[in-house]
């Protein structure tokens, strides 16, 4: 018998899920970074796991997880508040800080469904995403074009040498 499709729910991180969180993101970006030729942990140690703690209690952030069944597949962060100022006049920006699901469920449409809680909150303060993603993170940068994303033209330092390069999603996408 085939296994039932199961549906991504996306909720609010909860307290004491911070652990859970580091050790996910931890993996997610061991990959991706390996990927592009950058050694890092695949285990988080106690700093790592303190800071998402802190992250997880933070008000200026809504840290929202996906969920299969009973398990958190995914994690998308968002910056303070929501709303940031732009250079652009009449404009405000929304931050995602990041977007990270389980290696194993990549292309699975958890990223997918976290993406359209974000593309949501940007509607809601009818505003435009911004993200800055590792050039090397061929994969990441592939997903955030087929969500509509473009690249603004600005960077900043990157380990191994490479930049992280910004992108937004304009308003109302």
């Amino acid at each position: 018998m085939a296994e039932a499709t199961q549906t991504v729910r996306i909720r609010a991180a909860a307290p004491g899920e911070g652990d859970a969180l580091a050790e996910l993101h931890a993996r997610s970006r061991a990959v991706y970074y390996a990927a592009g030729g950058h050694e890092v942990a695949a285990v988080p140690d106690e700093r790592y796991r303190e800071t998402w703690r802190e992250m997880v209690a933070d008000a200026r952030l809504a840290v929202l997880v996906a969920v299969l069944g009973d398990d958190v597949v995914g994690l998308i962060t968002v910056d303070a508040n929501g709303v940031l100022p732009s250079n652009a006049p009449d404009e405000t920006r929304v931050r995602l800080v990041g977007i990270f699901v389980e290696p194993g469920r990549w292309s699975g449409g958890v990223g997918s469904a976290l993406m359209d809680r974000f593309v949501s909150i940007t509607r809601q303060a009818d505003a435009v995403g911004e993200v800055d993603v590792w050039e090397r993170n061929t994969r990441a940068i592939r997903f955030y074009e087929r969500h509509g994303w473009t690249r603004d033209g600005t960077s900043r330092p990157g380990p191994a040498g490479a930049d992280y390069v910004g992108f937004v999603l304009a308003a109302g996408l």
